[in-house]
């Protein structure tokens, strides 16, 4: 039964670089999950779906940027339309995150009176 168990263990453990790769083949390349699917082994559809949404939700909090184009997207109208929209939604929120970061930077130095932004003419070690 422990050896069952550890196959079990083994066989539904998938690193984070093939996670990624296959959302990234999904996103960004077309292809179909069934397909990644049956060439990665993976038992269920869902666990590739699973990871897209994990990957399609890093993208837009910022932690991974958009990848280059390939040729093939760029001459598709409909793949620049929708990679403009990407890029547009990941600039709003980048904006938004960088007038949160200044709004909390500013609260602190004026409450507790903690200096973090650098002073004009701060002296270099």
């Amino acid at each position: 039964m422990e050896e069952h168990s550890r196959e079990l263990l083994y066989r539904y453990q998938y690193g984070e670089e093939v996670k990624e790769a296959a959302a990234f083949r999904v996103l960004f390349g077309g292809e179909d999950a069934r397909q990644i699917m049956q060439e990665l082994g993976i038992d269920s559809v869902k666990t590739i779906h699973h990871w897209v949404a994990g990957y399609q939700q890093k993208i837009e909090q910022g932690l991974i940027s958009l990848p280059p184009m390939t040729e093939k997207q760029r001459q598709n109208l409909e793949a620049l339309k929708q990679r403009n929209k990407q890029l547009e939604k990941a600039l709003e929120e980048a904006n938004l995150m960088i007038l949160a970061l200044h709004t909390m930077i500013g609260v602190a130095e004026k409450g507790p009176k903690i200096s973090i932004r650098k002073k004009p003419g701060a002296k270099r070690s």
